[in-house]
């Protein structure tokens, strides 16, 4: 079980169906959701502000690659220059409606990514990961 997880996503049905189902299957104690990458940015910096250490932040982030405001792309982007080195052990799984091998290939550069999966989470995938 993960202590605290993060779900980014600009829909609000998903973002309340993947938090239940997080919660319902054990999967982490904890879910902070975001509508967008810019959202889930400021939820970082606010990490940066008021963290109470490693304990404070998501162990895996389930991260939308097309989102209005600030995509998946721009957010990966971002958070290596920024964030990869004070927050090294986030992980994260990209959830995307294709998979592209456009997409497959991008994500390499991105050491922190773990898996990529196709939209909408499910309670396989979670089984998968635990």
């Amino acid at each position: 079980m993960f202590r605290k997880v993060m779900v980014v996503n600009d829909d609000e049905i998903s973002l309340f169906v993947s938090s239940k189902m997080i919660g319902k299957t054990g999967f982490a104690g904890e879910v902070i959701t975001a509508g967008n990458g810019l959202k889930a940015l400021q939820v970082f910096d606010s990490f940066l502000l008021n963290s109470k250490g490693p304990l404070d932040v998501p162990e895996l982030v389930f991260l939308d690659l097309h989102m209005p405001v600030m995509d998946g792309w721009e957010f990966m982007e971002v958070f290596a220059e920024k964030y990869a080195y004070i927050f090294p052990s986030v992980r994260f799984v990209i959830l995307s409606s294709s998979i592209d091998p456009d997409d497959i290939q991008k994500l390499k550069r991105f050491s922190a990514v773990i898996e990529l999966i196709r939209n909408p989470l499910s309670f396989e995938v979670l089984t998968k990961l635990k």
